[in-house]
């Protein structure tokens, strides 16, 4: 017990010699040329009868034992070091500290390279794992290797030599998806997953029905010619995107995920037609329908003109103005998303691209 007191109490005494001094530096460069000056410090309570030594590694294979030494550095990084000793004779007792610092010589980091899936490449820090480029390709090779990815592309090297398969043969062997179908509003598609809820594109199309109508008819408006708003009643479903647009394409509202939706025909003169579509699920799928209203101004009513069963009905030459996602967001063409295409024309197309 006694021997580890007494060697707890010689690790504290270290500690506290060693704080009271501290090693520090300055430096200067003229070009490849660097002039350290000596800043270390010690606390004037702990001696007053010392020597003090300097021991320094200018980080490049070099030392000097002088307080402020002038050194050359060849272009590079470097991190020299300083090691300064306060030693008191009088009372055989000493203080250690070492201090370090990065430097940079040149007008530029050196190259080097590190190895990554797209290749060899210099990070600029001159902190590369290789110092020339040769070294580095040879090195940095990835194994080839495949990931099945249906949806997409089929078989892919997803450039990090982890990929599922080894050879591009065993992927394409493994990476086939079953035929099936799912029915939306423009009829029959392969959704590209094989997990359609139809298994033949014959039992797809004597199942979808289009019944699109249904809920266009159920649009109720209430409101004035400026300012109005369209709801749908005592339906057991939320509609996903609403959309109102002038005959000329200005959209005058937008609402998603709600059975209400707000329209705003404030201009200088009114518009007398809009056209509203709805998107909503049934069971057959996403279902989009839409419905004409003429401001009827002796009732003071918006009145319905027709409804479109299908939006490919429409097939005369129109313009197309702007693209949607689901909720409403100005987009662009992509696959693998349900779209609004809107033509100037005031009609609305809903695109499903699956490949």
């Amino acid at each position: 017990m006694r021997k580890i007191v007494l060697v707890f109490a010689l690790i504290l005494n270290v500690l506290y010699v060693q704080s009271q001094c501290q090693a520090d530096f300055s430096y200067m460069q003229n070009g490849p040329t660097t002039i350290f000056t000596d800043l270390s410090t010690v606390n004037p309570s702990w001696s007053t009868n010392y020597s003090v030594s300097w021991a320094w590694d200018f980080g490049d294979g070099n030392t000097s034992t002088q307080q402020n030494p002038i050194h050359t550095y060849s272009n590079g990084i470097y991190t020299p070091c300083l090691i300064v000793t306060y030693f008191d004779s009088t009372i055989i007792n000493s203080c250690i500290s070492i201090y370090c610092d990065s430097i940079f010589i040149g007008n530029g980091f050196p190259t080097s390279w590190d190895c990554a899936p797209t290749g060899c490449f210099d990070p600029g820090t001159g902190l590369g794992q290789y110092t020339t480029l040769s070294s580095c390709q040879t090195a940095c090779v990835v194994t080839p290797s495949w990931d099945c990815n249906p949806n997409t592309l089929g078989c892919s090297d997803p450039g990090t030599g982890l990929g599922q398969y080894s050879t591009l043969a065993a992927c394409q062997a493994a990476c086939s998806v079953t035929l099936s179908w799912d029915c939306g509003p423009w009829g029959c598609f392969d959704p590209g997953t094989g997990l359609g809820q139809y298994a033949t594109l014959t039992s797809c199309q004597v199942a979808c029905t289009s019944t699109s109508g249904l809920l266009c008819d159920s649009i109720v408006v209430t409101g004035s010619q400026t300012q109005l708003l369209m709801q749908v009643n005592n339906i057991n479903t939320i509609i996903d995107y609403w959309i109102t647009t002038a005959p000329d394409g200005t959209v005058l509202g937008e609402d998603s995920m709600w059975n209400m939706h707000n329209v705003y025909n404030s201009f200088t003169i009114p518009h007398d037609t809009i056209i509203t579509c709805i998107t909503y699920m049934d069971v057959n799928g996403y279902v989009t329908c839409c419905i004409y209203f003429v401001w009827d101004a002796t009732l003071g009513i918006w009145a319905k003109m027709g409804m479109q069963t299908s939006i490919n009905e429409i097939n005369y030459e129109r313009k197309l103005v702007r693209i949607l996602d689901v909720l409403g967001r100005e987009t662009n063409s992509k696959k693998d998303a349900i779209l609004f295409y809107l033509y100037d024309d005031g009609t609305i197309e809903k695109i499903y691209l699956n490949r």
